[in-house]
């Protein structure tokens, strides 16, 4: 196997078609003469800070627009201790922030915080964009920030001082080559948006790179370990079902998401499968200190446990998946779903459709994706051991509420309704209904919280299956102190585990 290795300011590898490209700034020399060093995580860092004469941003030549076409790792540390950091690029191949231009950016933020933007220039551009509470740059320590880029995978990963703070489905991003050269310091070559700060021990790598191969090298760096420190045994976990309407904004920008959060911690939830995620999550997970995984603007995944692995479920707007570690010796495979809300129900009974009409209307579009769904979840159901839960917002009833003896509730109705069927057939538990089998006593009417001239109704569901695992309480959330944040009720389930 032929090594070429080339001994610069920048160190390339090619082995196996590998391209490594690692950059330091010990030898000043192979540098512009005005550029200033200071003490950096390892010898010296490159001073771009307002105590250096000359700002400008360093430009990566080695690295190509091709090498930016398929799967990539960066990483680079970073320290600032300015009050205003704003919105300045870290490493880039964008020239702007404006979602029709390709590439990718770390940036910072103007709350203090990091942030990620990508997009091929075709496909919709998404952006990471934690707190400074959870995640800060700019309180005059060194932090290490990488990125791993899964084109295969439509995967991008975002890491924080060696920790796998998030997790994206990048919905088709998959090239994010340019014409334009990689910048670090600024996204331009100016010194009017360059960071205000030091950066250090830059690396690129045309591969995947592991969250253990970031973890070790934020521990050599530092002594410190990023470990969960799970326990040998986890013998219960409250999983949450949450549609928080617009991202929890409807009832205040601010305010609206602080209750959201509010209403997750008091319910004690360990696992939360976001509905209408819209903006929000990666917040909300810095608020909880959780996990987040992203599958599209509509659907997430926050958990307090790591998110060992996810998966490519039928559509992102409609599914999220992953297997969630909770101890060394317990996974379990979750699925957070949102249907369509087509046909409305509540114009149905209105009108006073028949039941066969109301079954008709539900098979092309809730049935139909739910069937599809199921399809996709055939792996799964051949792992009794590893229990596997579904909830969300299946905006449809149960036939479990839709009985005669609740039908009063229900405009008179009676509704074998078939996207519950389905799930029974499954072999699939309603949590709530097996512990509150009495429809008339529990409605659990988890729509509308806003709307009470709407057809009230149970749509939000967690469901179960799996021979080590047992629902022990369930209930319906829609109180706040204050007000509650969405128009749709909580779901949260309390489920023990058996050795």
């Amino acid at each position: 196997m032929k090594k070429i290795l080339f001994l610069l300011f920048i160190s390339t590898s090619l082995l196996m078609q590998a391209k490594e490209v690692a950059l330091t700034f010990n030898d000043p020399s192979e540098f512009y003469k005005d550029y200033r060093f200071s003490e950096g995580i390892e010898g010296k860092a490159l001073d771009i800070s307002r105590a250096a004469y000359h700002r400008n941003p360093v430009t990566v030549h080695q690295i190509d627009s091709v090498d930016m076409a398929g799967s990539f790792s960066i990483s680079i540390w970073l320290k600032s201790a300015s009050e205003n950091v704003g919105w300045k690029g870290i490493v880039s191949n964008k020239m702007s922030y404006d979602m029709k231009d390709a590439g990718f950016m770390i940036s910072t933020q103007e709350n203090g915080s990091w942030a990620v933007y990508f997009t091929d220039g075709k496909n919709w551009q998404w952006d990471y964009r934690p707190t400074a509470k959870r995640q800060p740059v700019n309180d005059g320590k060194w932090h290490f920030l990488a990125i791993t880029h899964f084109a295969e995978k439509d995967e991008m990963k975002m890491y924080y001082d060696g920790k796998n703070v998030a997790t994206y489905c990048t919905n088709g991003n998959k090239n994010l080559a340019t014409g334009n050269p990689v910048r670090i310091g600024n996204h331009v070559d100016n010194q009017w948006n360059s960071f205000n700060g030091m950066l250090d021990q830059f690396r690129f790598t045309d591969r995947v790179r592991s969250s253990e191969e970031i973890a070790e090298e934020y521990f050599r760096h530092t002594g410190i370990r990023q470990e969960d420190n799970l326990p040998r045994f986890t013998p219960e976990i409250n999983l949450m079902a949450f549609n928080i309407f617009h991202g929890g904004h409807e009832l205040g920008e601010q305010v609206g998401v602080e209750r959201v959060v509010e209403v997750i911690k008091g319910a004690k939830a360990d696992v939360i499968g976001m509905i209408e995620t819209y903006g929000a999550g990666a917040e909300i997970a810095d608020a909880l200190g959780y996990y987040f995984y992203l599958r599209s603007s509509n659907l997430s995944i926050m958990s307090k446990y790591p998110i060992e692995q996810t998966w490519d479920m039928f559509q992102p707007f409609n599914t999220c998946a992953a297997t969630i570690r909770i101890s060394q010796t317990q996974t379990f495979n979750y699925v957070n779903l949102w249907l369509d809300y087509r046909p409305i129900t509540d114009e149905q009974i209105r009108a006073r459709m028949t039941v066969a009409e109301m079954e008709k209307g539900e098979l092309p579009t809730r049935y139909r994706e739910l069937s599809a769904i199921m399809e996709d979840m055939k792996p799964f159901f051949d792992r009794e051991e590893v229990p596997l839960f579904v909830s969300g917002d299946f905006n449809s009833g149960s036939h479990l509420d839709w009985t005669e003896e609740a039908k009063h509730l229900f405009g008179g109705y009676v509704f074998k309704w078939p996207t519950s069927v389905l799930m029974e057939q499954k072999g699939f538990k309603d949590s709530y209904r097996e512990l509150h089998p009495d429809p008339v006593k529990y409605p659990c009417l988890t729509w509308s919280t806003m709307s009470k001239l709407d057809l009230q109704y149970r749509i939000d569901f967690i469901y179960y299956k799996g021979k080590k695992v047992k629902a022990v309480r369930s209930e319906m959330i829609d109180s706040h102190p204050v007000r509650f944040p969405s128009d749709h009720a909580a779901m949260i389930t309390t489920f023990k585990f058996k050795k």
